[in-house]
């Protein structure tokens, strides 16, 4: 059965903010339960996303919404 991926990254965030420590692909596969590859995947997500300043997530009733924002540059 395939997970919904928004529950993996709030299992993997969940663990890391529970253990305090740093862990490798395997120790958070072992305590979230989710394969390595899967992990290891889903870490790279969570890298590319820390590292774009200029996108919004946006939760509503129905769905999460991501876009791109476009910020003016001071000059």
């Amino acid at each position: 059965m395939r997970r919904d991926p928004l529950e993996i990254i709030e299992r993997i965030i969940n663990v890391l903010q529970k253990e305090r420590r740093p862990m490798t692909i395997n120790q958070l596969a072992k305590c979230t339960g989710i394969h390595n590859i899967t992990v290891k995947k889903y870490i790279r997500i969570i890298q590319t996303v820390k590292q774009e300043p200029d996108i919004d997530v946006i939760n509503t009733n129905h769905s999460i919404i991501i876009r791109v924002v476009r910020r003016k540059r001071k000059q």
